[in-house]
């Protein structure tokens, strides 16, 4: 997930340096990532994707004596390098899941990831995207929206599902400052069974039911850190049975033009968000 609008407090030489790096000048790192997964399947690992694993899970049959790595992409920004992220793995044999927001989809990369066999789903954010346009300031507040918010993913999940042509019945929560300035996920929208039954999503990427087989989770994160809370390369080597490995194609190559547009975005939404709520005139009132 994208990171946080910091604060004004937050903000220093050191960290703009940081991000000016990372959004607009780094070097691309795409052969790190063909290098991190050809040392997995050098290793014996099958790369899968969260459909497949899930298949495994489900059935009963993950193999005690293999070892997997789930690979999954949050497309929050940049299509264009997701699709360079497929074709390494297509050159690798390994399959991955891929989720796009409302606002990466790409159908002609959907159609190709579908023919090669990994995972297509949706990358929510209705629950943020309600408060921050009703500029909601407490969890108690969000918590009484998550019923539009509901609605509005039900909505826009059967609009992707006609657009694509495919089940989407896997989910995965985008993260997004509001949530984290409200404490509230916006996974809390699939937390009513009643929901997800009519949803028919089977697994949200949190879900204890698939988390509980991850032996060893990563995520990668912005310049210089890279990832959280560290990279697969120890557990690969020492043959952690279920590793978890999230990806997002702006760590991966820098697209000056998108993440312009969308640093530029996503100030403007903190400071619209945290700007004090207009007061509405009495009715009556002279």
């Amino acid at each position: 997930m994208s990171g946080p609008v910091p604060s004004i407090a937050a903000v220093t030489p050191k960290s703009v340096g940081h991000r000016v790096y990372a959004d607009f000048l780094m070097p691309p790192r795409l052969d790190a990532f063909r290098r991190l997964l050809s040392s997995a399947i050098e290793a014996g690992y099958a790369i899968v994707s969260i459909e497949r694993a899930w298949e495994l899970i489900k059935a009963g049959e993950v193999d005690p004596d293999r070892r997997y790595l789930v690979l999954r992409h949050d497309i929050d920004t940049d299509p264009g390098t997701g699709a360079a992220m497929l074709t390494v793995e297509r050159e690798l044999g390994a399959q991955g899941s891929y989720f796009f927001r409302l606002s990466t989809l790409d159908m002609g990369l959907i159609a190709q990831i579908a023919a090669a066999g990994g995972g297509v789903g949706y990358h929510y954010e209705e629950l943020a995207t309600v408060a921050k346009e009703r500029r909601l300031r407490t969890r108690s507040e969000a918590l009484a929206h998550v019923p539009e918010a509901q609605e509005r993913f039900l909505q826009n999940l059967g609009r992707l599902r006609t657009a694509t042509g495919l089940p989407l019945r896997v989910a995965a929560s985008h993260g997004d400052f509001v949530n984290r300035s409200l404490g509230l996920p916006n996974w809390t929208i699939l937390a009513d069974p009643e929901v997800r039954r009519t949803a028919d999503i089977e697994l949200e990427t949190y879900d204890d039911a698939f988390m509980s087989h991850v032996s060893s989770r990563h995520s990668d994160t912005h310049y210089p850190r890279f990832w959280i809370p560290g990279g697969p390369g120890p557990a690969i080597a020492r043959g952690e049975p279920f590793i978890y490995l999230l990806v997002h194609p702006r760590h991966w190559r820098v697209a000056r033009l998108i993440n312009a547009r969308d640093d530029a975005g996503r100030l403007v939404e903190s400071l619209l968000y945290r700007r004090p709520a207009r007061r509405e005139s009495l009715a009556g009132a002279g």
